[in-house]
């Protein structure tokens, strides 16, 4: 058919144009060996459907009287036999560069040699006849002169050399199909075992992954190549020249195509997101142009077959619709090209945006960390990616575990690396800081992990920490699309650890609340449930934690049928540790109350035990009392303690002061021990200085003065009244709610006396 020969020009050109862009867009966007040997293989590659197109060209203007296969132009395409050295050349570098491996890299370029002669071979000796007649021409015969004799002495022998090589080449020449044919299948065949090696030898699951594609598509297509050109020529069997340029096709649509493909998606080559862009563009263009080519001349041919002539206005009509058509159509291709292709894990805005909705409910540091690691080792292909982080928890900076760290290394806040880090704005190579290495220990932790590039995470005002990237493991250097990914990833992940340390203290203060809640209902378990009531006396009691827990106690023990211990304390400070020092205390005073020991020596022996159990700025006061029923008295002694008034039904009072200094303050203290009579309607009224000390606007406390005051006017009132009067006056004193210091309350009321 008659558009069989445009519509394979046209196809030739399109791949020959698509290899030609790739090579260009690699060797553009890298520079490094890899990158500069696939664009030399691939640029060889595209001299095939090149010569192939002008070929077909060729062959429709060439007269019957001089076949193509004789011209210039068709020997000259042998150029593109460069095309399996370079081959052979590019296994040695991809997937893994094992060219530096041999001991003379330089004796590489001899792979070359047998393409070079190739074509040097048909193109100088592709007529030997004409060569032979040219050198008879030059023997000199039938010069009689001098100059004739000399030639004829000295060139002759030269000239014989020269014909004798003539058939020698042109022997040779009659064998070049096979004898080149078999030396590029052998090339093949040493390129492909030489590219599957090396990717068994990938450790990495990206880059098995990024080299698959690619691998198996030029190793299929050079495979259907040398089915179709190569093992003809060398075995003599003919295939059919419709099957030919079929095989020869699918091979170009398979070879060019891994590569895109590869490229395009895989980030092959580490091509930047730009110039993958720019080649869906290009490779979606093309192919769009060559449909439109093949249908303003398919559509010539219907019209001229129909209408029986030619009109130049339907050509020009179908140019314009050609023309107008050709935007809206390469944009909707391009747009399915790239949700296709380039919106993945390559693509920088996209894997942005994808990481950031992961992360924004994610507040674990573990699995953030995991996470962002994940993300730049498939992405950017880095090998290891450390973490350097401030540790609350240690109020240091810490290299966290990682697949290679099985343990945190913990870098003190005044390395001198970690200050050089810290004015760091930018990604940046480490190799930049090296005025801050004398003396780091982080210098030498990150040397052992062999870090390239220093990610810096601040804030407004302080260093969070720093993200350590090694080498990529494809073995490239990071460009300005990484560190523009970077950068833009530290300021995402700045504000996502700032989230998850606010989170986590959040969490951490409901586990605080829950245990300062489930201690609060421990203490209330440790405080009397019921207090004791005989018709001899009457007791109330009331304690007001200033926060969820306190540092007040008191307690009521049982000492037979005679006697009652009243105890009160107060131990320093607030909160949970004032109230595991009373804990603590009252399991003392409990146990020592039971040995039934002195009231003196019970609160040596408490002293001695807090001494040696807690730290020196841990101590508490206390009152212990032991009421006798039957003659109504109280044997105390006041550790330190606010002194208790005991009220006298005419209004007099006493303070009871005997005793000694605080609990836990010194060793090897002794307490005095005192007693008073108590006497019918007489009030013992014990408290803590959270009573005493309640201030109000003015800064004025409460005092004991006021105390005092209001037990002698409100004498007559039972303990219950006493108690709850007195905290309302206080209220109105100081209504700070809850109070500022820890209060508990004692009231003893005598009903009625001995006789």
């Amino acid at each position: 058919m008659e558009f069989i020969q445009p519509v394979l020009t046209i196809i030739y050109f399109v791949f020959a144009g698509i290899l030609l862009f790739l090579a260009y867009s690699i060797i553009r966007d890298q520079s490094g060996r890899v990158n500069r040997i696939t664009a030399f293989m691939l640029f060889w590659a595209a001299t095939g459907p090149i010569f192939l197109a002008f070929g077909t060209i060729a062959r429709l203007d060439t007269l019957a009287a001089a076949p193509f296969e004789e011209s210039a132009l068709y020997n000259l395409a042998y150029i593109w036999e460069l095309f399996f050295p370079a081959f052979l050349l590019f296994s040695w570098v991809f997937p893994i560069d094992r060219l530096s491996r041999f001991r003379f890299p330089k004796l590489r370029y001899i792979i070359f040699f047998p393409s070079v002669f190739h074509l040097f071979l048909v193109l100088i000796f592709n007529n030997p006849e004409r060569i032979l007649k040219l050198l008879e021409d030059q023997s000199g015969e039938g010069v009689n002169s001098l100059l004739g004799w000399f030639i004829s002495f000295f060139l002759k022998p030269i000239l014989y050399l020269l014909k004798l090589t003539v058939l020698g080449f042109s022997l040779l020449l009659g064998r070049q199909k096979i004898l080149f044919s078999a030396i590029n299948l052998i090339y093949v065949a040493m390129a492909v075992y030489s590219i599957l090696k090396g990717r068994a030898q990938l450790a990495n699951q990206q880059l098995r992954k990024q080299s698959t594609v690619i691998i198996w598509g030029i190793s299929i297509a050079i495979g259907l190549y040398s089915i179709a050109f190569l093992m003809p020529d060398i075995f003599s069997f003919d295939i059919p020249a419709g099957l030919k340029t079929s095989i020869l096709v699918v091979a170009l649509i398979i070879g060019g195509g891994s590569v895109g493909w590869s490229l395009i998606k895989h980030q092959f080559l580490d091509v930047s997101v730009i110039i993958r862009q720019s080649l869906v563009y290009t490779i979606s263009s093309g192919i769009l142009v060559g449909l439109y080519i093949l249908f303003v001349d398919q559509g010539n041919r219907l019209i001229t077959s129909i209408m029986g002539t030619k009109t130049t206005i339907v050509t020009i009509a179908f140019i314009v619709a050609a023309l107008f058509l050709f935007q809206p159509i390469n944009s909707q291709l391009d747009n399915i090209i790239r949700r296709l292709f380039l919106r993945s894990r390559t693509d920088y805005r996209n894997l942005m945006e994808l990481l950031s909705r992961q992360l924004i409910s994610v507040f674990d540091p573990v699995q953030i960390r995991n996470m962002v690691e994940k993300t730049l080792k498939s992405s950017i292909l880095i090998d290891h990616i450390y973490f350097v982080l401030f540790d609350d928890k240690i109020n240091e900076y810490a290299l966290f575990p990682s697949d290679n760290i099985p343990e945190k290394v913990i870098i003190p806040r005044g390395d001198l690396l970690l200050g050089g880090i810290g004015q760091l704005e930018t990604p940046t190579m480490i190799d930049r800081l090296a005025v801050y290495r004398a003396g780091s220990i982080l210098a030498d932790e990150l040397d052992k992990r062999r870090v390239q590039l220093i990610l810096p995470l601040k804030d407004a005002n302080h260093l969070l920490g720093f993200l350590a990237l090694t080498e990529k493991v494809s073995g490239f250097r990071y460009n300005a699309e990484d560190v523009t990914m970077l950068r833009i990833l530290s300021n995402q992940l700045i504000t996502i650890l700032t989230n998850a340390r606010l989170y986590a203290d959040s969490l951490e203060k409901q586990r605080l609340d829950e245990e300062i809640a489930v201690a609060r209902q421990i203490q209330l378990d440790l405080l009397p449930k019921v207090y004791p009531q005989t018709d001899i006396f009457q007791i109330s009691a009331c304690s007001i934690p200033s926060r969820t827990i306190g540092g007040d106690f008191y307690d009521f023990i049982q000492k037979g049928d005679e006697a009652l211990g009243i105890v009160i304390a107060d131990a320093s400070g607030k909160g949970m540790p004032a109230a595991l020092l009373v804990a603590q205390i009252q399991a003392m005073l409990r146990s020592e109350v039971g040995n039934n020991g002195h009231i003196k020596n019970i609160l040596s022996n408490i002293n001695k035990y807090i001494v040696e159990s807690t730290s020196a700025e841990k101590f508490a006061t206390l009152f212990y009392g032991e009421f006798n029923k039957q003659r109504q008295e109280l044997h105390y002694a006041n550790a330190g303690h606010n002194y208790p008034i005991l009220i006298r039904e005419d209004g007099a009072y006493e303070l009871l002061s005997k005793g000694g200094i605080l609990l836990g303050a010194f060793a090897g203290m002794e307490y005095q021990e005192g007693i008073v009579q108590l006497r019918k309607n007489d009030i013992l009224f014990l408290y803590t200085d959270g009573l005493s000390e309640a201030q109000n606007q003015a800064d004025e406390e409460y005092g004991e003065e006021k105390i005092l005051k209001y037990l002698t006017e409100h004498r007559h009132l039972d303990s219950n009244e006493i108690i709850d009067g007195i905290l309302a006056e206080v209220r109105l004193f100081d209504p700070t709610d809850p109070p500022r210091d820890d209060t508990t309350l004692i009231a003893l009321k005598i009903r009625k006396g001995n006789g």
